[in-house]
């Protein structure tokens, strides 16, 4: 074995662990059974052997309910070590037969099966994972025997604890009957050993005298199709038992094979290699898979995160345009706006010069009704409008565009709140406004601190032009189309303002209210996209994780 193999393995092993699947993907299933069978085969088998290369060989027997592995692993013993019984599942945790002089490897559980805590005896009613050791001299030195869990038991615990002592295997000894030999769960774990190379041999128990030559001949093409045809079958006919136990005669042949892989040290280490090597091979191609999986995951997580940028942004660009473009100068406002300088009146007798403008504006704002605080309420009115449909379309278009994907659509079927607004949001959004028409009033106040545009702002009062500051803001003063808007309601509102601050000072009170009321209204929309933005913390994929994955593997395979 080339040195450097055991470094790359436990780097794979690591980035193997550190592989995330917490989205509903196509392949989402299959990544957490890739993650967990090459995890198991890379920490149970890997990993132990290769470390410890002398281990004796690990003798996996296992197969299907009721296929009597308890029975036969007792009979090659020739004492019960393994409790045989009628009830299901009669090996609840697995059941480890040594030689003695091996007992120092089998307990410590950094040498071989780690997350299994070891026990003397089984302890039926313990809920973690247990091995139990036995210690009997008819098991030569340099091999154990580990009596598995039933690989389709009703508890799905024990089927999953089959399959990683599978894993952990240097052979695996697969015991079925003349009547089950053909069931599909068998054949898939076959497939899988022969994926992954390990060593299999086949133990066809209770089987009738006259059916014999057939099923044999039928099981051998069966395993010939799943690339086994090299793996030895041994019969054991349909015999009683002698006091619990297969008789001599019968159990033999398999018995004598076994147990001659701890005698002959060459028998052993074939087995031994011809498996470590199959492992090792079999390790590259199912990263490669295991990668895949995990890109689906990245790419399936970039997607869901990019909807929620793209929407929001549109939202918050949709509402820059509509503060700026005209869309809060309709309905309510307009009609305001009009009461507010005179309504046609004033239309019909604004002449250039500034004093008419400021005696008609004096007027109005002077008169016998206050008619800035409708136009102030209209304004909050129409920008709580504009605010919340961009809110709303943000919300549902992510909302959209998540559903149509596996992985968003169980996020948001999981988090049916997450298509509606936040709760306090019509809430937030009456203070964002009442506060925004406050610093704008306030801002009035302090710029208009000479003398000149105190007075000004006296004549028409505070309200009134921190009220046309605002409109000037939905005509664009300002902004980069500035007054481009050449109706009416743009034309008297830039002449207003430029009259009592001057033509800079305008433009810059413009810009600032702008940029205060799209900070804050952006902050809403932000607020409005955080269950999306914690759905996908939550469900975070690591970066680039299948890239890391392929390139442990090829820096392994480079090694092979």
């Amino acid at each position: 074995m080339r040195p450097g193999i055991g470094s790359a393995l436990r780097d794979l092993a690591a980035r193997v662990h550190a592989t995330r699947f917490p989205l509903r993907t196509p392949d989402g299933v299959r990544g957490h059974e890739l993650v967990r069978s090459i995890g198991d085969q890379l920490d149970d088998y890997l990993l132990p052997r290769l470390a410890h290369a002398d281990a004796p060989l690990l003798v996996v027997v296992g197969g299907s309910t009721g296929a009597g592995k308890s029975t036969l692993v007792n009979s090659m013993i020739g004492a019960e070590v393994s409790a045989a019984s009628a009830l299901r599942p009669t090996t609840r945790w697995p059941v480890l037969v040594h030689n003695p002089a091996d007992s120092a490897h089998f307990g410590d559980p950094a040498r071989v099966l780690p997350g299994l805590r070891r026990v003397a005896r089984s302890e039926q009613r313990g809920d973690d994972p247990q091995l139990r050791l036995v210690s009997s001299e008819a098991v030569p030195p340099g091999l154990a025997l580990i009596d598995s869990p039933d690989i389709d038991s009703v508890e799905a615990d024990n089927r999953a604890l089959a399959r990683q002592l599978l894993a952990a295997a240097d052979l695996w000894l697969f015991v079925t009957t003349a009547a089950r030999y053909a069931d599909a769960m068998p054949w898939e774990l076959l497939a899988d050993c022969s994926e992954r190379g390990t060593a299999v041999a086949i133990v066809l128990d209770r089987v009738p005298a006259a059916a014999n030559r057939e099923v044999r001949h039928h099981l051998g093409e069966l395993l010939a199709a799943q690339g086994l045809e090299s793996a030895p079958i041994f019969t054991v006919p349909e015999l009683n038992l002698r006091d619990g136990m297969i008789p001599d005669a019968a159990i033999f042949p398999l018995q004598s094979w076994v147990l001659n892989l701890g005698r002959s040290e060459r028998a052993r280490e074939r087995v031994m290699a011809r498996t470590l090597a199959g492992a090792l091979r079999a390790v590259p191609p199912r990263i490669e898979a295991l990668a895949d999986c995990a890109a689906e995951q990245e790419a399936a997580h970039d997607g869901l995160s990019r909807s929620v940028d793209v929407a929001f942004a549109h939202a918050a660009d949709e509402l820059a345009r509509a503060l700026v473009g005209g869309r809060a100068l309709r309905g309510e406002v307009l009609a305001r706006w009009q009461d507010f300088v005179g309504a046609g009146q004033f239309f019909r007798g604004l002449e250039p010069t500034v004093a008419r403008l400021r005696d008609r504006i004096t007027s109005a704002v002077t008169g016998r009704r206050d008619t800035a605080e409708p136009l102030e309420n209209a304004i909050a009115g129409a920008v709580s409008v504009l605010v919340r449909e961009q809110a709303v379309e943000a919300v549902a278009a992510t909302s959209r565009q998540w559903q149509d994907s596996p992985a968003g659509a169980a996020i948001v079927q999981a988090n049916p709140e997450m298509t509606r607004l936040p709760a306090d949001f019509d809430a937030r959004l009456r203070a964002l406004v009442g506060e925004w028409i406050d610093d704008v009033n306030k801002l009035v106040g302090e710029v208009g601190q000479s003398k000149r545009a105190r007075a000004r702002i006296l004549s028409f009062g505070v309200n009134g032009v921190a009220a046309v500051l605002m409109i000037g803001v939905f005509c664009g003063i300002g902004g980069d189309r500035g007054p481009q808007q050449r109706t009416s309601t743009a034309l008297v509102a830039d002449k207003l303002l430029v009259t009592i601050f001057g033509e800079d000072v305008t433009r810059d009170l413009a810009i600032t209210a702008r940029r205060s009321l799209l900070t804050d209204a952006g902050a809403l929309l932000r607020a409005c996209r955080a269950p999306y933005d914690h759905a996908l913390a939550v469900s975070e994929v690591p970066a680039r994780q299948a890239g890391a994955l392929r390139g442990a593997a090829a820096r392994l395979e480079e090694l092979l």
